[in-house]
């Protein structure tokens, strides 16, 4: 398993508020460093696989104690270009019953890697040893900088032989609401990727895919083979939530590849940090593609990984491959082990 999984993204330094305060309340934040490529990673560290992140960080403290965080989580910094004086933050404020949680970005626009350019990255360094790179909708989104790296970053992949990975993240508060201007760059990102997280909600309301299918697994199934038909897309994974009493969700898994779709058992847990949940899903997906898993087994391994990241604290994930074979085998709660 000496295979490297990159990651191209932002780094954001998460403040949170504890004990479901709003921030108008609090007075004591606590600090993590987070984003959709870094949690990834952070899952396939921990689950064995050689990692690095592709990004920039300001050459500050700010940016020290960000690449002290990185490292600590197993992944690899030596892709990770320094300058510049800003992180993108964002404040997180857990909600409670009807109250939902609420997060707000800080210093997006003005970050270092916001602002990088593509002179600062080394291709030929970057892409050595790589077989897969992962990307996110939220680097479509953030600005238009962000949006050409992205895209030389994918192209070169591509040309590569490196697969492709894209998380299909719509974030309405980036994309200001504007579903028009998302779908003008999805579509033209999307022809340069091999692996898809995307649900339904994502092929209707922004790449504008309709079905006549009534029975929501045959619509899902109905759509998203469409979409990978027309962008050629090797496979096309996500999950359906469901929200029951309290603070109780369930999660089930699918995976689509040509025609075939493929559900995992619905799980049902209580969630004590609900941001990461999705990359400790795509993490697992990941994980069983690469060690060449069935279909059956490759999405129940990527649900239970989602499901475990509902339950640990933070956003990045940190489940080791054993733990999520343990949940699979045990199928619920576990009394303590010692």
């Amino acid at each position: 398993m000496n295979r490297k999984v990159l990651a191209f993204g932002e780094v954001m330094m998460r403040m949170a508020t504890s004990s479901h305060l709003p921030l108008p309340q609090t007075n004591i934040l606590h600090v993590a460093y987070t984003g959709t490529g870094l949690n990834v990673l952070s899952a396939l560290s921990h689950f064995g696989l050689r990692t690095s992140l592709v990004t920039k960080l300001p050459d500050n403290p700010l940016g020290d104690a960000a690449i002290a965080n990185i490292r600590a989580l197993g992944i690899g910094t030596e892709d990770i270009s320094r300058g510049g004086q800003f992180i993108g933050k964002y404040f997180l404020e857990q909600g409670f019953d009807v109250r939902p949680s609420r997060i707000t970005y800080s210093n997006r626009t003005e970050s270092s890697f916001c602002r990088s350019t593509l002179d600062v990255y080394s291709f030929d360094e970057i892409f050595r040893d790589a077989d897969m790179i992962h990307f996110c909708g939220i680097t479509l989104a953030v600005s238009e900088q962000t949006r050409k790296l992205a895209f030389a970053f994918a192209k070169e992949a591509q040309e590569r032989g490196v697969k492709v990975v894209f998380d299909s993240n719509y974030r309405p508060k980036l994309w200001k609401h504007n579903y028009a201007e998302a779908k003008k760059w999805y579509e033209k990102f999307l022809p340069y990727v091999d692996i898809c997280f995307m649900t339904d909600k994502n092929a209707t309301k922004i790449l504008g895919f309709k079905s006549k299918e009534t029975d929501p697994k045959e619509r899902l199934r109905d759509l998203l083979t469409k979409v990978g038909k027309i962008f050629n897309i090797q496979m096309i994974a996500g999950t359906i939530r469901e929200y029951l009493d309290g603070n109780g969700h369930s999660l089930q898994g699918f995976v689509v590849t040509g025609e075939q779709i493929t559900f995992s058992k619905p799980d049902e847990f209580q969630i004590l940090d609900r941001i990461g949940g999705g990359d400790g899903f795509a993490s697992g997906l990941l994980y069983g593609y690469m060690r060449g898993l069935s279909r059956e087994a490759m999405i129940e391994f990527a649900t239970a990984s989602g499901v475990l990241a509902h339950t640990t604290y933070g956003d990045s994930p940190i489940s080791r491959v054993e733990d999520v074979w343990a949940f699979l085998e045990r199928g619920g709660p576990a009394d303590v082990e010692r």
